[in-house]
């Protein structure tokens, strides 16, 4: 996602009162619309290069039925929403249906970055294990929860990101979700880094037409 792209407060937000300036507090603001962006991006990215189910309620009919190829499937949490094995008040970012000979669903929460606050942590594991226990007890799969931190590639650095709330089994990185789902993971971060570039450029050259900025500068040049 491109900061240029995004609405910021431009004025009144928490930002132009930690610096006392709105040009500035807008600027901000739209770095933070971006990070928040980035999360639905990576998600939207992933499904572009998946294979969707458009209705739950009929893929689950056809695995009950034994009426499905072999393949990796997901299901999007919209989709979750409108189908009959919704669990009220939980919405899993994705589900991955396995269909081979041992057929497997997994459940999983995708995050862009690694470090979180601990109470929504264990809110978020919890809702992982009922969903996962409620859902798993009505289809033909086997059901696995995971929290899938897609830029960390080291999963101690993720379990210690959550305060441990998670333990290591139930943690995936981006990398193995990619390798599931046999897409690029590389492609998927070095096109996202190209937006990086484009961001860095944006976010200095708006920052230096701030007048009181160009001041300060002039001082330490």
């Amino acid at each position: 996602m491109k900061i240029e792209n995004m609405k910021g407060r431009k004025e009144n937000s928490g930002y132009q009162r930690v610096f006392n300036n709105n040009a500035m507090g807008y600027l901000f603001s739209k770095v933070q619309a971006t990070v928040i962006s980035n999360g639905s991006e990576l998600e939207r990215i992933i499904l572009s290069q998946s294979n969707i189910i458009d209705n739950l309620d009929t893929f689950i009919e056809n695995a009950t039925d034994n009426n499905l190829e072999n393949g990796v499937f997901v299901c999007p949490k919209e989709i979750i929403k409108k189908s009959t094995y919704s669990v009220i008040g939980i919405e899993p970012d994705l589900l991955i249906f396995i269909v081979q000979k041992k057929r497997i669903c997994k459940v999983i929460e995708l995050k862009d970055g690694d470090s979180f606050d601990t109470k929504k942590s264990k809110s978020e594991r919890d809702n992982l294990i009922k969903f996962s226990t409620e859902f798993g007890a009505k289809i033909p799969f086997v059901t696995e929860y995971f929290v899938c931190c897609f830029n960390q590639l080291d999963k101690e650095m993720i379990k210690a990101g959550f305060k441990g709330c998670f333990d290591i089994s139930h943690i995936m990185t981006g990398e193995e979700l990619c390798q599931i789902l046999n897409i690029d993971y590389h492609s998927i971060i070095q096109n996202r880094q190209k937006d990086a570039q484009e961001n860095f450029e944006y976010f200095l050259t708006e920052l230096l037409k701030i007048q009181e900025v160009k001041n300060f500068v002039k001082t330490i040049i």
